[in-house]
């Protein structure tokens, strides 16, 4: 019998996830793929799903009228090779009408809504992100009513950020012409 400390755990790629998944293994489960493991993912409370729906509308909206090619897309599979295929609950991106996943170089901004993950999301979720380049990363903080921003990668990690009320102005760091009023979101 091999010690434990030799046994070393087997780290899935995308590639693997789509077989599991194309084999129904994932059936009436919503999961991602972090760090090369299945992480199940928690059934979202109302006021997860209401500042969710709030958030990519009002930001769909005002993305349109900047007349930006971006939208704010709910839950979209993003492919962070090899290991990772996170589902951001708002992926602000240019879409291709193609089947693959969206990938780093289309992302201008990735949100979590946190209302029972926060420290995930500010910890490892954070780091993922931060060290596959996604130019800005938003956690909107339901139950302390604000946004965390992150921008600026370097090196594994966000160089810049700040924390601004859910109830103001939410402006992109990175998008400069991307305000929204926060005001009524939670």
């Amino acid at each position: 019998m091999m010690p434990s400390s030799d046994l070393q755990p087997f780290r899935l790629r995308i590639e693997d996830y789509e077989l599991l998944d194309r084999a129904g293994a994932f059936e009436d489960q919503k999961v991602e793929l972090v760090e090369g493991a299945i992480i199940t993912v928690n059934a979202q409370f109302q006021a997860h799903t209401v500042v969710q729906a709030r958030l990519a509308f009002r930001l769909q909206v005002a993305l349109e009228a900047m007349a930006s090619p971006l939208m704010a897309l709910p839950e979209a599979s993003l492919a962070l090779p090899p290991h990772n295929l996170p589902n951001p609950d708002i992926l602000i991106a240019r879409a291709v009408a193609d089947r693959s996943y969206f990938r780093v170089e289309q992302v201008a901004i990735v949100i979590e809504v946190s209302d029972s993950t926060l420290r995930r999301d500010l910890g490892g979720k954070r780091t993922l992100y931060a060290v596959n380049n996604i130019p800005e990363y938003w956690v909107v903080d339901v139950d302390g009513r604000q946004v965390h921003q992150f921008w600026t990668p370097v090196d594994g990690s966000y160089a810049d950020s700040r924390i601004v009320s859910l109830a103001g102005a939410l402006q992109s760091a990175t998008l400069p012409d991307l305000t929204i009023d926060g005001h009524g979101i939670l």
